[in-house]
C-alpha cells in the first residue's frame, strides 16, 4: 500500500565542514588569558555561538577555550596585580 501524501521526516541541520569561526574563537580564547580577557574573552564566545548556531564541529571546544580563557585570565591578572601592589 503506498500512501502518497506521506510527510517528509523533519530536516536536520548537516555540519558546516568549515571551522574558521571555531578556530577564531580557540585563538581568542587562548589570547585572552594573558592579553586583555574582558576583550578577547568576550570576542571568542561571541565567535564560538555563532559557529554554534552555523553548525560548526569544533563550536563547542571554542566555547569552552574562551570561557576558560576569560575566567583563567581574570584570575591570573587578579593573582599578579595583588603581587605587585604588596598586599
Amino acid at each position: 500500500m503506498s500512501y502518497p501524501n506521506q510527510p517528509y521526516p523533519p530536516h536536520q541541520q548537516q555540519p558546516n565542514p568549515s571551522n574558521v569561526l571555531s578556530i577564531v574563537g580557540i585563538v581568542l580564547g587562548c589570547v585572552a588569558f594573558l592579553f586583555c580577557p574582558p576583550l578577547f574573552g568576550i570576542a571568542g564566545i561571541i565567535c564560538g555561538a555563532i559557529a554554534k548556531s552555523k553548525g560548526e564541529r569544533l563550536a563547542t571546544a571554542a566555547l569552552g577555550v574562551s570561557i576558560a580563557g576569560l575566567v583563567g585570565g581574570m584570575i591570573l591578572g587578579f593573582v599578579l596585580f595583588q603581587g605587585m601592589s604588596g598586599i
